[in-house]
């Protein structure tokens, strides 16, 4: 497992956590856990000349155990929201935790096509056999449309593709090492090339 850093929240409400550090130049990855049976909306905020300038949807977590995400660099603090489900309250009774990681906590890109489930952050960080090359990756949202973010670590532009019913499969270039998340509620797959 990799190394981690002594920043962490935990609670059982929605919630804005302002994450030291955040908002310099550079993402800082997060592992966030949830309970069983709660499903949590994760939005960013960004700095400026009103706290929460904008609120965007980073990914939805359903699953507990820990997820691994991707705050853009531009960004300063994450909204935890509880999932509602109609005029019955929140989902669940579940806690959740957020901590800050090292990026050798993440799983490194498969060199081999892979099946997942719900959200799973990669890191691309290795040595480039010449300077204009790039993985693709190819991936596949099978059970129903997902999210494809890449989020490059020198905290450049982050690339982000919503899938659709018609679209669920696609591939994706890598132009610099950064990192990768697939988010859906279903099952995905994915291979490098």
């Amino acid at each position: 497992m990799g190394s981690v850093t002594s920043a962490g929240w935990s609670g059982w409400r929605s919630r804005t956590i302002e994450i030291p550090g955040a908002g310099a130049g550079q993402p800082v990855l997060l592992e966030f856990r949830a309970g069983f049976t709660t499903s949590f909306n994760l939005s960013t905020v960004r700095k400026g000349a009103y706290r929460q300038r904008a609120h965007d949807t980073l990914v939805t977590i359903d699953r507990p155990g820990p997820s691994h995400i991707v705050l853009p660099a531009d960004c300063n603090a994450l909204v935890i929201s509880r999932v509602r489900v109609g005029n019955e309250g929140a989902s669940g009774l579940g806690r959740w935790k957020v901590r800050i990681v090292d990026s050798d906590a993440l799983p490194p890109l498969p060199s081999e096509t892979i099946r997942g489930k719900g959200t799973r952050t990669f890191a691309y960080a290795s040595p480039k056999p010449y300077f204009e090359y790039a993985p693709v990756v190819h991936y596949d949202f099978i059970d129903s449309p997902g999210t494809i973010i890449y989020t490059p670590a020198n905290g450049g532009k982050r690339l982000i593709r919503f899938t659709s019913a018609v679209n669920q499969t696609g591939t994706l270039r890598l132009p610099q090492h950064g990192y990768l998340t697939l988010s859906e509620h279903g099952k995905w797959r994915i291979s490098v090339t």
